[in-house]
């Protein structure tokens, strides 16, 4: 497996053309993301920055460069892993609640450009699911004397469904989006947050 940062611009297209070259590109998901805390006094530039890096550019990047191949092909998906919180969002996620709004609107954007080429746009807004990434901000609101492990069960209880989700859950439904059963979904947003986003919390 190649390793690459997505933050560099280079090593992205080098990546996307290797694969082309190598087996051709009939999707591509776009499912890198950090976490960064902070409201409009304590988030730093340099975290704005960062988060907007990873979550927002590099998303826009490797479309890019992959646009070629799947315009050449004339069918594929483009899959952007947002969050729920491009919708509704925790306190302290300035920077990161931004990114994923922003997923949405390029979304959008992107699929009503690219239908005419038979290559469809679509993002996906999952809710707490178990991954690195969750487990770092459960061990982050936790604390030093916390259980991570509790905070990820309140977690889940915070869903009407009861219990967070899997990357195996994630998976299929971007399976789904890249299948032929997909064939009909372009510049949507799909929601699998467990019925997270669907509640009034009062």
């Amino acid at each position: 497996m190649t390793r690459v940062d997505i933050t560099r611009d280079d090593e992205v297209e080098s990546w996307v053309r290797e694969a082309g070259e190598a087996n051709g590109i009939d999707h591509l998901v776009n499912a890198a993301g950090i976490q960064t805390y902070g409201d409009l006094d304590t988030t730093t530039i340099a975290d704005w920055d960062k988060v907007m890096s990873v979550n927002l550019r590099a998303f826009f990047t490797a479309s890019h460069f992959a646009w070629p191949h799947l315009k050449a092909r004339g069918k594929g998906a483009i899959v952007h892993v947002s969050s729920v919180q491009g919708f509704a969002n925790q306190k302290n996620v300035l920077g990161y609640a931004t990114t994923k709004g922003a997923v949405h609107a390029m979304t959008r954007a992107m699929a009503v450009d690219c239908a005419p080429h038979g290559v469809r746009v679509v993002s996906i807004s999952p809710g707490s699911i178990r991954t690195p990434l969750l487990e770092y901000g459960a061990a982050q609101i936790a604390g030093p004397e916390g259980d991570p492990e509790e905070v990820i069960a309140m977690f889940g209880r915070g869903h009407p469904i009861g219990r967070i989700g899997t990357a195996e859950e994630v998976a299929g439904l971007i399976a789904w989006i890249c299948s032929d059963e997909g064939s009909f979904v372009t510049g949507a947003d799909l929601r699998i947050d467990g019925g997270l986003t669907a509640q009034l919390g009062v």
